[in-house]
Formats: structure tokens, C-alpha cells, sequence
């Protein structure tokens, strides 16, 4: 089985004990998918096709909600199919779990904030390939 290290605040968990804490199974599913989502694509020199767009595109964006949305959610699924790829790669090499496999895509949905519009929530549902859903969200703002 895979693992991954617990993120909180873009920093390492760490227990009681001392050690730092792991993730597995859905809730490493979830970290994956945070992490794609959320990392700038082509800030890691050397992987710079991993993460997403989708910050730049909805902050400071002066088009219509419908057109942000649709190229957000486009953006989303490109990393998301990455994402894929990149867990297949994984189970050709270690033991990867069902419920930490992402199967499909089941919805992506995109909001902005009615009291300050340069702000953005975003919640992306998938199943796993144990036929569980799960999802995250997380909130796009501008860099202050």
C-alpha cells in the first residue's frame, strides 16, 4: 500500500509521538487531489507539467462567470487526467489501494464569492476505483 505524508497547511503533521504523520487510502486520494489542483503548473522545474492553471485563470479574470468556469473546470480535468496517469505509472511499481486510485470525475463545480468577487470556491468530486465517491474543495484568492 501506498503512502503519502500529511500535509496541514502546507506544512508536515506531526503526532504526539513525534513522528511525522502518513496518509493512505481515500485520504491520500484527497492530498493527491489538492495537490495537483492547487500547485502553479510549472513551478517544479523538474516536473513542469504537473499541478494547474486554474489560480491564474480565475483571479483577476476579466471574463464572465460561464466563460471562467468553463476553462477552470477544462484546466481542472487536464490535471486531473494527469493525476491518472501518474497513479498508473505508481501501480506498476508498489501496491496502490482502490479507494486512493481516482476512477472518474464526477463533478467539478466553481463559485464566486458574492461578497468579494476576486474570490473563487472550488469543489471537485470524483469516484475511486473501490466505487466510493469523495471529494475537495478548496478557495481560490488572489495573492495579497
Amino acid at each position: 500500500m501506498s503512502y503519502d505524508f500529511k500535509i496541514t497547511s502546507g506544512d508536515w503533521s506531526i503526532g504526539s509521538n513525534g513522528d511525522i504523520l502518513k496518509v493512505e487510502n481515500t485520504e491520500k486520494l484527497k492530498q493527491d487531489l489538492l495537490k495537483i489542483v492547487t500547485f502553479p503548473i510549472g513551478k517544479n522545474v523538474f516536473f513542469p507539467w504537473y499541478g494547474s492553471p486554474v489560480a491564474k485563470t480565475l483571479v483577476g479574470g476579466v471574463f464572465d462567470m460561464e466563460f471562467l468556469s468553463t476553462t477552470a473546470s477544462s484546466q481542472l480535468m487536464t490535471a486531473l487526467e494527469t493525476l491518472q496517469k501518474l497513479q498508473i505509472e505508481q501501480a506498476k511499481r508498489q501496491r496502490v489501494t482502490p479507494f486512493e486510485q481516482l476512477a472518474a470525475v464526477q463533478d467539478v463545480k466553481i463559485e464566486r464569492n458574492n461578497v468579494d468577487l476576486r474570490y473563487f470556491s472550488v469543489v471537485v468530486k470524483v469516484a475511486t476505483r473501490a466505487l466510493t465517491s469523495t471529494q475537495v474543495q478548496f478557495n481560490v484568492s488572489p495573492v495579497l
